[in-house]
């Protein structure tokens, strides 16, 4: 792990010179803002041990030299993405659910310190395995996108993406989950009053409260580890602060038209459609060559949903030794707060259960403040050197394209061009997200406008009317989660949170894949 020199424009100044000869790439999908110094040491394991990529930090973002998909072990070669539902996610859930109820804080500061190391191999042990079977389920999605644009042309991703939809899956799950929480609260009129007055406290003494809270907890079990993003570690869960949830739970008693369950129908109606519009393009001697690729990509939404609920959970249990530990070091008098371990190193922070002292406040508290400022800037999408396109194999293209969304930033006349994601037109408030900590700024109607989603933020989407991402293609999370609420989502524009002003009147065409910011 590298950090290297960098201005607020990301001038850098390279330890080697030849190193800015290669191609460092951004992926704010993933990482949309900048990393703590602690959660580093997680997202240098996953690029460099797992996707074989040298990472360097610059202003605290990462950048990384180009990844590799690991390869299938045998046991996904030989039982495709069975092995995922009957081995790797039980063995990742497993993980999470000793972390959890693992009493950190009746180690002692050098026991917690030296637990750091192995439970992070652990973790990284889980990361791998939902890295492994990835070509499993992108593969034959590719293969039909490839079929359907040979025959079809250029609207193949969009009905792509429209056709591995309308299944179970973990983030459709998790809004499921809250609409039952959500029709409980509302049994109760002087819970449903409390709750969307915001008084979440004292809740138990209320009719219904007990229920309410005893559902919840089941609920924080499932999906309340997940961290906001994949590497914002230094963010509190649901599990940690019950009142992020609660406050959705309000938001949807008091709009009943903007529950999961109101539109849950929407992405089973678009795929219906999608294959009756194909079915009806294609020449008869191709059909059953199509429904064999279709049938290969039944599995897509749901292990990939998983996979990014699972990666989420371990980042999420993760905080909970690191914490105990920071609140060993508020007690010895060397922190101020427990999180502030977050921004001490890996290294600094087993340092300072063995040797605490005021050197660890200053190194938190600088760190601190230089994270406060990285947050307040912009990253390009590469630094150092323009990648080499002709050296990119399609395999690897096809991932850029339609997972990561990768293309050249587009603004012209107000019209930003980005990936159609999810068919629909809209005009309505753009609403800048950036934290779900902002979420109570989206109303109804408003037009979420944000860097990129992951599976907490599937709940929002009850709420927006469409969806604008900087990151991601036609078969990124954000996507996906459009087409399930059957909202128009334009995805990968690079620039829509930088461009749009918050508060602007927007129009989002999800098929044309374009932002118009309207005057006024």
């Amino acid at each position: 792990m590298t950090q290297v020199q960098a201005t607020d424009d990301f001038a850098i100044t390279w330890p080697d010179p030849a190193m800015a000869e290669s191609s460092w790439s951004n992926d704010r999908m993933h990482n949309p803002g900048p990393i703590t110094p602690l959660a580093q040491h997680i997202v240098d394991g996953f690029q460099h041990g797992i996707l074989g990529g040298s990472t360097v930090f610059a202003n605290g973002f990462q950048f990384s030299l180009s990844v590799t998909i690991p390869t299938p072990p045998p046991e996904v070669v030989a039982n495709g993405l069975e092995v995922w539902h009957d081995d790797y996610s039980p063995r990742i859930r497993a993980f999470c659910d000793r972390v959890r109820h693992t009493d950190f804080d009746a180690m002692t500061a050098p026991q917690l310190a030296d637990a750091l190391d192995p439970l992070a191999d652990e973790a990284l042990e889980c990361l791998r395995l939902t890295m492994v079977v990835i070509n499993a389920f992108m593969q034959p999605t590719f293969a039909m996108l490839q079929f359907l644009e040979d025959e079809l042309g250029t609207d193949a991703p969009m009905l792509s993406g429209a056709l591995i939809q309308g299944s179970q899956n973990a983030s459709a799950a998790s809004g499921t989950a809250l609409e039952a929480l959500t029709t409980l609260a509302g049994q109760s009129p002087d819970l449903a009053a409390a709750l969307t007055a915001g008084n979440y406290t004292n809740l138990d003494q209320l009719p219904g409260g007990p229920e309410l809270l005893d559902e919840l907890s089941r609920f924080l079990d499932d999906f309340g580890s997940r961290a906001e993003s994949w590497g914002a570690m230094h963010v509190p869960t649901w599990s940690e602060d019950h009142t992020k949830p609660l406050a959705l739970i309000a938001r949807y008693l008091t709009d009943a038209n903007s529950t999961p369950a109101a539109v849950a129908h929407h992405a089973a109606d678009q795929r219906a459609a999608a294959l009756a519009d194909v079915e009806s393009r294609l020449d008869s001697d191709k059909l059953e060559q199509f429904h064999t690729l279709l049938d290969a990509t039944s599995h897509h939404v749901a292990v990939s949903e998983d996979r990014a609920r699972w990666q989420l959970s371990t980042v999420g249990v993760m905080r909970l030794p690191v914490l105990a530990l920071g609140r060993k070091l508020v007690a010895a008098g060397t922190l101020d707060h427990p999180g502030d371990i977050f921004y001490l190193t890996w290294e600094e922070a087993q340092r300072a259960a063995e040797d605490p002292g005021a050197w660890a406040r200053s190194a938190a508290a600088e760190a601190r403040a230089s994270f406060a400022h990285w947050e307040q800037l912009s990253p390009p999408s590469l630094i150092g050197s323009p990648p080499d396109i002709s050296a990119i194999d399609p395999a690897s293209l096809l991932m850029f394209r339609h997972f990561l969304g990768i293309r050249r930033p587009s603004v012209k006349d107000g019209v930003i061009e980005g990936h159609a994601a999810s068919r629909g037109t809209v005009t309505g408030r753009a609403r800048i997200i950036r934290h779900l900590d902002e979420a109570d700024r989206l109303e109804p109607g408003d037009i979420m406008v944000c860097a990129t989603t992951a599976p907490p933020w599937t709940a929002l989407f009850a709420i927006a009317s469409a969806v604008v991402t900087d990151t991601g293609g036609v078969m990124s999370h954000s996507a996906i989660c459009a087409r399930e609420f059957a909202i128009p989502c334009v995805v990968g524009t690079q620039l829509g949170t930088t461009t749009i002003p918050d508060g602007a009147t927007i129009t989002v065409d999800g098929e044309a894949g374009t932002v118009t910011i309207l005057p006024g």
